[in-house]
């Protein structure tokens, strides 16, 4: 039932999208896509990619943020790693400070212990700082967790507190550095995870980004790690 109310609520909020911005000017779309691949011989032989794909909607009332994320890694032709995660923020601003922030993700990790995992938040949303080259995004709020174990012992459900923080600083033209913090706290497991990247442009739609992913879970299934990590460049192509 909570499951079938949460979708609802997600198409309700997404219809009201498209419907609150009239204005030509408004909204718009901007996207990027991220592809990026290691491969080394000897010894061992590891090959690796990774790819994204981040849309984002910009209106008066209404703003969207979609990122589709992919990896897979292998070792002398074994799979080591395969995650696939999707996250939409749907964020209804009232002022120019102050906003409410839903967000919605699935993860499928094949080596995490869980089938999938996901969660669904919502809650209160407050930008510190708003000008030209630095933004800084603080939110807060009630979101609903749940993850399919893998070994077919059920699934794991409830209520937990969300804490995230969102920096963006424009270093300068064409070189660009985002942050971002969140914490995932209810009473059977919390989750910590950042996301910290700088994109340098090449030329025209072209750029090369670094980034470096950290995520922790103080509570995992058996023969799981509890943190994880991972350090990419990749090329990114903005649309």
């Amino acid at each position: 039932m909570l499951r079938h109310a949460i979708l609802i609520s997600t198409l309700i909020a997404t219809g009201s999208l498209y419907a609150a911005d009239t204005k030509p000017s408004f909204p718009k779309w901007k996207g990027a896509a991220e592809l990026g691949s290691i491969r080394t011989t000897g010894n061992t032989n590891t090959s690796s990619i990774n790819a994204t794909l981040n849309l984002k909607r910009k209106a008066r009332v209404w703003d969207l943020d979609l990122n589709l994320d992919a990896l897979t890694s292998k070792e002398d032709d074994v799979t080591s790693k395969e995650r696939y995660k999707g996250t939409l923020d749907l964020n209804r601003k009232f002022t120019r400070h102050h906003y409410l922030a839903t967000t919605l993700s699935y993860e499928f990790d094949r080596f995490s212990g869980y089938d999938y995992q996901t969660l669904y938040s919502i809650g209160y949303g407050y930008r510190l700082i708003n000008n030209r080259r630095h933004y800084l995004d603080a939110e807060i709020g009630p979101g609903y967790r749940y993850d399919q174990r893998e070994d077919n012992s059920g699934a794991e459900e409830e209520t937990v507190l969300r804490l995230a923080g969102k920096y963006f600083w424009k270093i300068q033209k064409g070189v660009e550095f985002d942050q971002m913090l969140s914490v995932n706290t209810g009473s059977q497991k919390t989750t910590w995870r950042s996301e910290s990247s700088l994109k340098s442009r090449i030329n025209g739609s072209l750029a090369t980004k670094i980034s470096y992913h950290w995520d922790y879970t103080d509570t995992v299934p058996i023969d799981s790690k509890h943190t994880n990590s991972e350090f990419g460049v990749t090329l990114v192509y903005n649309f």
